[in-house]
C-alpha cells in the first residue's frame, strides 16, 4: 500500500493465515498487563470464517467467529464474534486509495464517535487482498428491517433522523463526506420495544474533503442522487449531497415512497413542486414536512446543514438533556456551521473482493463492435467478452432510413454523396477500422446537418453511428454524449417505440455500464428491454439482447441471483431463436457459468462452462478468444473443487492458446500463467510453482509495473513456494 498515516498505521493488526484449514486468522497482540504488572504480554486470537453476510460495490462482509484465545478490549463488550470486509485490491483501470477509508474507520472508532459508527477492531492485509474487521451488529441494516413493514410513526423516524445527523455533523466537522447514504449503509443496533440505536457504516466512498478542489466525478447510489449530482442545478456545499440523501431516506421511512423520479427531479428545480401530499397523507405534521424542505431544496447552497439541522424545532424534542448534577442555565450548544467548502470527487471506491485467484479475467474481445465492460465477477476486471460482437452489422445499426418515393426526385448529388459517405464508414466499422470510419462518419453527419437539418432522420443516423464508432475506441464520455443527442432526436423525430430510438436507449445504456455507471445504465437498459419486449415481442434478437446484458449489469451491481435469471431467460430465448450453437447463445451460456461461480453453486458453474467450451469449440475453434476463456473459467472451478489435476490441464491449455494468440506477456497470458502457478503449489509441487511464478513476475514487472497488485501477487507466491521446499 501507499504510504500511511500513524493513524492507520496504529490500527493495522499484525496477522497470519492458515493454509491448511478452513478460513482461519490469526492476529498477534504485543501489550502490557497492567493486573499482572508484566510490561510485554503476547496474546493471540484465532478467527474463523462462517459465513457471507453482505455484498456490494465494496467486496463482501463476513461473519468470523473466535475460536481460540482472546484479548480484553478487542472486541465489543468481549463478543465472540465480528463482521470482516474483504476488498480485493486488484484493480486494472485506476489507482484506488484505500488509505482515505481506512482513516475514516480509524478515525469514527474512536470512543467519542461510537456511538454513532460502526466500530472497526483494526485492519490487516492478505495477497492481494484488504480487510476490516469490525463489530458486527445481527440485527442487520435498515432497509432490511423496513422492507416487510409499514411506514414508521413520525416520532420514530424523528428518532433516526436525529441519530443520521449526529453522525454526519461528526463526520463534516471532520472534513469527511459519506457521499453514499442510504439504508443498507444504516444499521441498526437495537429497536423497539427497545430504544432505537442505528450506527453509520460502509465509508467506501467517504471522501475527506479539501478546500479549493471541485466536484469532478460522480459516486453513490442514483436513488439518493441530489439534483446537482445529475447536473439539473449548480453543485455546491460539500456536504450538501449527505443532507439530500438523508431526506429522501427519511422521505422514504414516512411513505414507503420515492419523493422523486429522476424526470421529476429534473423538473423540482423549476417548479418547485415538493410531493407535500404523499407527506400529508400520512399524517406528518407541518415541523415534520417543513424540516424534509430544508433537506431537500433544490439548490445545494441553500440546503440547510448537518449542525443547523440539529437545532431545528422538529429535531431538538429528542435530543437528549445532557446529564449532570450541577445546574447550568445556558441552553445546549451547537457545534457552529462547517464553512461551504468543495468537494474533490476523485473516486476511491473498493472493488468487490472474492475467493477466487486474483488475477483472473472472464475473456478479451475480438471483435471492435464489441462494448468494452468491465467484468462483473467478484474482484475480477476484464475486458467484455465479445459479449454482443454481431455477427453482421444488422445486430448493432439503426435501420436504414431509405427515401421515400416522394422523395427520389429530390435527392442532390451531396445529399448522394453523404449517403456513399455512410456505407464507406460502416464498411470500415466492419472491418475494425474505427478511426477512419470516425472521420468519415463526422464528414456525412457535418454534411446532412448542413443540408437537412439537425433534426433529420438520416442526421439522427450519422449522429447514433458516430457514437457506435466512438464506443468502439472506448472513448466513452464522447460517445455517450451523442448517444444521447440521437436519442432526444429519434424521440421527437421517430417516436419513443421506433427501433433506432430503442437501439439509442440500449447503446447508452451499454455506454454507461462501460463507464462503470451501473445503476444508471440498468435504468437504461430495463427502459431498452420492456420497450423491446412491448414493440418487438419477449423472443426478437433484440429483446434477448438487452436481456443478456441486463444480466451483466445486474452482475456488476453485485445481484447475481437476478444476473442468473436474466441469462437463464436469455439463454432460453436466444436456444430456440438462433440455435443451441450460436455464438450469442454460447455467450449466455458462458455468462450464467459466471453468475452460478459468483454464487458459489460451482458444480452448476462447472456444466455451464463444459457446454460453453464444447460449443465453442466447435463454433469458434479450440483456439479463439472466447473458447480459450471457457478454458480458463473452468480451471478456476475445478480449483475450489480441489480437481488440481484436471484444473492443471486446462490452465496449460489456456495458456498455450493465450500465446498463440495474444503473445507471450499479453497481460490475460499472464493471468493463465499466474493461476498454473497457484494449481501447482495446491499440490505441493513448490519446485515447478516457484518457477511458474518466477515467469509470471519477470513479465508482469515489465507488462504491469513493479507495484502492481497482479506483481505483488506473483512475487508473494514465488516466495511462499521457495520457502517451502528450502
Amino acid at each position: 500500500m501507499a504510504q500511511i498515516s500513524d493513524l492507520i498505521r496504529d490500527s493495522r493488526l499484525e496477522t497470519r493465515f492458515l493454509l491448511d484449514s478452513a478460513v482461519e486468522t490469526v492476529h498477534t497482540f504485543r501489550e502490557s498487563d497492567p493486573t499482572s504488572g508484566q510490561r510485554l504480554v503476547i496474546r493471540l486470537e484465532h478467527w474463523q470464517r462462517q459465513k457471507r453476510i453482505g455484498k456490494g460495490g465494496y467486496g463482501s462482509v463476513w461473519l468470523e467467529k473466535r475460536i481460540k484465545g482472546g484479548r480484553s478490549g478487542v472486541t465489543a463488550h468481549g463478543s465472540p464474534v465480528r463482521a470482516v470486509k474483504q476488498i480485493d485490491l486488484d484493480t486494472r483501470f485506476e489507482p484506488i486509495d484505500y488509505n482515505r477509508e481506512l482513516e475514516a474507520i480509524a478515525k469514527f472508532s474512536h470512543s467519542r464517535y461510537e456511538r454513532c459508527f460502526v466500530k472497526s477492531f483494526g485492519w490487516y492485509e492478505g495477497p492481494g487482498q484488504l480487510f476490516i474487521a469490525m463489530e458486527y451488529l445481527e440485527i442487520g441494516d435498515l432497509f432490511t428491517y423496513l422492507y416487510h413493514k409499514p411506514s414508521l410513526p413520525e416520532n420514530e423516524v424523528k428518532e433516526i433522523a436525529y441519530q443520521i445527523l449526529d453522525g454526519l455533523n461528526m463526520m463534516h466537522e471532520n472534513g469527511f463526506s459519506h457521499r453514499d447514504l442510504k439504508p443498507e449503509n444504516i444499521l441498526i443496533k437495537s429497536h423497539p420495544p427497545a430504544e432505537w440505536w442505528i450506527k453509520l457504516a460502509d465509508f467506501g466512498l467517504t471522501k475527506r474533503i479539501q478546500e479549493g478542489h471541485k466536484p469532478s466525478t460522480i459516486q453513490g447510489t442514483p436513488r439518493y442522487f441530489a439534483p446537482e449530482l445529475w447536473g439539473f442545478t449548480e453543485r455546491g456545499s460539500a456536504y450538501a449531497t449527505d443532507i439530500w440523501a438523508l431526506g429522501e431516506i427519511l422521505f422514504e421511512i414516512l411513505t414507503k415512497k420515492p419523493a422523486f423520479t429522476t424526470a421529476l427531479l429534473a423538473s423540482y428545480k423549476a417548479q418547485h413542486q415538493f410531493p407535500i401530499t404523499k407527506l400529508r397523507d400520512v399524517g406528518v405534521s407541518q415541523q415534520g414536512i417543513d424540516f424534509l424542505l430544508s433537506l431537500m431544496c433544490p439548490y445545494p447552497n441553500d440546503r440547510t446543514t448537518a449542525s443547523s439541522a440539529l437545532s431545528n424545532v422538529w429535531i431538538q424534542s429528542v435530543i437528549p438533556a445532557p446529564k449532570s448534577t450541577t445546574p447550568f442555565e445556558d441552553k445546549p450548544q451547537v457545534p457552529s456551521p462547517v464553512p461551504t467548502l468543495t468537494e474533490s470527487f476523485a473516486s476511491w471506491n473498493t472493488r468487490s473482493s472474492t475467493e477466487a485467484p486474483q488475477t483472473v479475467i472472464h475473456s478479451m474481445p475480438d471483435s471492435i463492435t464489441t462494448p468494452y465492460l468491465v467484468n462483473y465477477t467478484q474482484g475480477k476486471t476484464c475486458t467484455a467478452q465479445q459479449r454482443e460482437a454481431s455477427s453482421s452489422s444488422s445486430s448493432l445499426r439503426t435501420t436504414r432510413p431509405q427515401p421515400m418515393d416522394s422523395q427520389i426526385g429530390t435527392l442532390t448529388p451531396s445529399l448522394c454523396l453523404f449517403e456513399v459517405l455512410q456505407e464507406r464508414a460502416l464498411s470500415l466499422v466492419n472491418q475494425h477500422q474505427n478511426e477512419k470510419a470516425e472521420s468519415i462518419f463526422r464528414r456525412a453527419l457535418h454534411g446532412r446537418e448542413k443540408e437537412l437539418g439537425y433534426d433529420h432522420k438520416d442526421t439522427l443516423d450519422s449522429v447514433y453511428w458516430l457514437s457506435i464508432c466512438l464506443q468502439n475506441q472506448h472513448r466513452f464520455k464522447e460517445a455517450e454524449a451523442m448517444f444521447r443527442r440521437a436519442l432526444q432526436g429519434q424521440e421527437q423525430v421517430l417516436g419513443n417505440d421506433h427501433r433506432d430510438t430503442l437501439n439509442s436507449v440500449y447503446w447508452l445504456g451499454v455506454c454507461l455500464q462501460n463507464q462503470n455507471r451501473h445503476g444508471e445504465a440498468e435504468i437504461m437498459l430495463r427502459q431498452a428491454l420492456q420497450r423491446r419486449e412491448e414493440v418487438l415481442g419477449s423472443d426478437h434478437k433484440d429483446t434477448l439482447r438487452s436481456v443478456h446484458w441486463l444480466g451483466v449489469c445486474l452482475g456488476q451491481l453485485h445481484r447475481f441471483k437476478e444476473a442468473e435469471a436474466m441469462f437463464r431467460r436469455a439463454l432460453q430465448g436466444r436456444e430456440q431463436v438462433l440455435g443451441n450453437d450460436h455464438k450469442h447463445t454460447l455467450e449466455s451460456l458462458h455468462e450464467l457459468g459466471l453468475s452460478l461461480y459468483d454464487q458459489h453453486r460451482l458444480t452448476e458453474a462447472v456444466a455451464m462452462f463444459q457446454r460453453a467450451l464444447q460449443g465453442r469449440e466447435q463454433v469458434l475453434g479450440n483456439n479463439h478468444s472466447d473458447t480459450l476463456n471457457s478454458v480458463h473459467w473452468l480451471g478456476v472451478c475445478l480449483v475450489y473443487l480441489h480437481r488440481f489435476k484436471v484444473a492443471e490441464a486446462m490452465f496449460r491449455r489456456a495458456l498455450q492458446g493465450r500465446e498463440q494468440v495474444l503473445g507471450h506477456i499479453h497481460k490475460h497470458t499472464l493471468e493463465s500463467l499466474h493461476e498454473l502457478g497457484l494449481c501447482l503449489y495446491n499440490q505441493h509441487r513448490f519446485v515447478e510453482a516457484e518457477a511458474i511464478f518466477r515467469r509470471a513476475l519477470q513479465w508482469r514487472e515489465k507488462v504491469l509495473g513493479h507495484d502492481h497488485e497482479a506483481t505483488l501477487s506473483s512475487k508473494y507466491y514465488m516466495e511462499l513456494s521457495y520457502k517451502h521446499y528450502h
